[in-house]
């Protein structure tokens, strides 16, 4: 094993000067300095997505709940207390008194009302608006007027040209490409109109004329009752019903659906709070978080933010809990280069390295003592986009999958105990199975279907870009994919680069073939998972859609109202054995406690379902590897628990590889290096 000073050799001078140079700039040391990797694009919880801008989020933020940081479990935040209904439906939360504003106001139930709200305005387009989707009119709110518009206009239009070229009828294919072309299932997503049901299902060879017409009238019923439920949520959301203040101290939250991750989402940056006045101040045009402006209401405040550089935050003298925070300040740097962050972190310019460095270097560094890892919730992956070609035809799809040796990535390439991804949904989820996978390496296969797509030994295949945020890591993994497809398809595969904030507009926009991702679980469920991929969902991203996997998904939201009418669904499951026997678990249960585990149970099958769309048919994404949650923190850092601490005894996996500042401290003792 080679020594530090044999490691610093290995770098050499220049990138050793580079580490210095940076030193030398801080002018005063914050107490925990860590490396957190792109610079954000927002400090805006209501609009940001990406892990580097929640750990500050969490900082300058604080939600009804909190997490715990030896637990990871939902703890009070800006709630004291917290009760939950007999039907496990309607929480009421009591908020603190003294929950203060950085500005020395009160934070109230108000200001969580407006902030939710905020999210859910279809005109602000945030991506994580879904989220709130288990509260009662969060959808309607957010959506439900622009799906009017889509069936009562487009959809409307297309669907009478369609009657008007096929008088005798509608052929099932003609109909199919109806439905896909212009978003019909998601326009009508949730519909219990029987009519509307049947043609989403697409079932028989065609569609006759009186079946048109029919159609044609539900249509105007759905497009009437979607508006009708908007307005009634523009009206009610937020004052009376879905989500309420009936005091300043009281927030009131009503549930489609029993929700057992709910608590989780209160402690999750989207559902934070935000200072209503500062927001809408004519003189703040979105930029009201920046630190000359920023009022917040989290265990620390915004001192510095100097851009592609370093974040100071300060402890907040306003904070509830500010005798419980030791940390007096914390410097954010930004810093992607991953040779320079294991540079600022062995200088000792940095106290905190969470998965940042060349993983060439990982044989050396898992031999420190100050090297922790562990499984993570959290996969690596490749969205393709649908919506262009080649990628629009599924066949390809599943010649790439099949194309990609995932085992030498992570032994060859990695080399950290990563594990081969052939699902999407992360392995220690308890009670969650996944479905048999058809994503192994398989490149004969893999160029069969290649060749039943028209492209044999990959003739007239166009050239295929690989886009990734830019990394060291993501270079060298885009890199050997682009190797493997090029050499077991036959085809031309470049790789290329953009900086954060360029890659997300880029895969927003849907102007890319292959596009890298990573996705970290927000709430251990599979729900954080697989929800991703609804149709027009804020973080699909890849132009995909699937009216079974739409209704799977809301199947899993609300098992309850699946019980009641599950026919037209079990229709078209792969396992519909499984799924009727918790049908009638749940039916035998004799009191609620009973019946609500049988329905967590059938919870889980029906996810396992939707997974089983995603690696075995149709392959919008492609899941390379799972990644462990590993990293470099001194020992002078206390209060980081790399291994979760329970009540009983047990412990358990940092699965989320979540750290609150506010629980850190310094360990009395310990000698820091700088």
């Amino acid at each position: 094993m080679r020594t530090l000073a044999g490691l610093f050799g290995a770098f050499g001078v220049a990138l050793l000067l580079v580490g210095l140079t940076f030193r030398a700039s801080v002018e005063a040391p914050a107490d925990l300095r860590f490396v957190n990797g792109a610079e954000p694009r927002t400090l805006d919880p209501g609009v940001m997505t990406g892990a580097p801008e929640g750990r500050i989020a969490d900082a300058l933020f604080e939600g009804l709940t909190v997490r715990d940081a030896r637990t990871l479990r939902p703890a009070p935040g800006v709630a004291r207390r917290w009760t939950l209904s007999a039907d496990r439906r309607t929480y009421t939360f009591e908020l603190r008194d003294d929950a203060r504003w950085t500005d020395g106001r009160r934070v109230t139930a108000h200001d969580f009302v407006y902030a939710w709200r905020r999210l859910l305005d279809p005109q602000r387009g945030a991506e994580y608006a879904y989220i709130l989707y288990p509260v009662r009119l969060a959808e309607a709110y957010h959506s439900y007027a622009a799906r009017a518009d889509a069936l009562d206009g487009p959809v409307r239009r297309a669907f009478e040209r369609l009657r008007a070229g096929s008088p005798a009828g509608v052929e099932a294919q003609a109909w199919r490409a109806f439905l896909a072309e212009h978003h019909v299932h998601d326009a009508l997503a949730g519909t219990a109109d029987p009519v509307l049901r049947d043609a989403l299902a697409g079932r028989g060879a065609r569609l006759e004329p009186d079946a048109l017409a029919r159609i044609g009238e539900a249509l105007g019923r759905a497009a009437a009752h979607r508006r009708a439920r908007a307005r009634y949520a523009e009206r009610h959301f937020g004052v009376d019903a879905g989500v309420f203040a009936p005091d300043e101290e009281t927030l009131v939250v009503e549930l489609v659906a029993p929700t057992p991750y709910f608590l989780e989402l209160t402690a999750f940056y989207p559902s934070f709070p935000v200072p209503r006045l500062l927001v809408e101040a004519p003189v703040n045009a979105g930029d009201w978080f920046l630190p000359e402006k920023i009022v917040s209401n989290g265990p620390f405040r915004l001192e510095r933010w100097d851009v592609n550089h370093r974040i100071r935050l300060v402890k907040s003298e306003t904070y509830w809990g500010r005798d419980r925070v030791a940390l007096q300040s914390v410097d954010v740097y930004a810093v992607e280069n991953a040779t320079t962050a294991l540079n600022l972190y062995l200088t000792g310019a940095a106290d905190w390295l969470p998965g940042v460095y060349p993983s060439d270097l990982v044989d050396v560094l898992r031999e420190r003592p100050d090297f922790y890892r562990g499984p993570g919730l959290a996969v690596y992956y490749y969205r393709l986009n649908t919506t262009r070609p080649p990628f629009d035809d599924r066949r390809v799809r599943q010649a790439f999958a099949l194309a990609i040796d995932r085992r030498s990535i992570v032994e060859d390439v990695l080399a950290l105990g990563q594990r081969p991804a052939t699902h999407f949904v992360p392995p220690g989820i308890p009670g969650y199975a996944p479905p048999e996978s058809g994503l192994g390496f398989d490149p004969e296969r893999a160029r069969a279907l290649l060749r039943s797509a028209g492209h044999p030994d990959g003739r007239d295949f166009p050239e295929v870009g690989i886009l990734y945020n830019t990394s060291e890591s993501h270079k060298k993994v885009a890199e050997v994919i682009a190797d493997q497809l090029r050499r077991h398809l036959g085809i031309s595969v470049v790789a290329y680069n953009q900086e954060w904030q360029a890659y997300q507009a880029t895969t927003r926009a849907l102007d890319y073939d292959m596009a890298r991702a990573g996705w970290i679980g927000d709430y251990v469920d599979p729900n954080t998972f697989l929800d991703l991929w609804v149709t027009n969902g804020g973080n699909n991203q890849t132009g995909w859609s699937s009216p079974v996997y739409d209704a799977l998904i809301r199947a899993a939201a609300d098992v309850e109202g699946f019980a009641a009418a599950p026919e037209a669904l079990l229709r078209r499951l792969r396992e519909p054995r499984a799924a009727r026997a918790g049908l009638a678990e749940m039916a035998r249960a004799r009191d609620p406690r009973a019946r609500a585990a049988a329905a967590a149970r059938l919870r889980m099958q029906l996810f396992r379902e939707a997974e089983a769309i995603l690696v075995q048919d149709e392959v919008p994404i492609l899941p390379v590897y799972f990644y462990v949650a590993s990293g470099l923190v001194k020992p002078h850092v206390g209060g980081f628990y790399a291994e979760l601490e329970y009540d009983d005894g047990t412990r358990g996996p940092n699965l989320q590889d979540i750290h609150p500042l506010r629980a850190m401290r310094l360990v009395p003792g310990e000698v820091r290096t700088r």
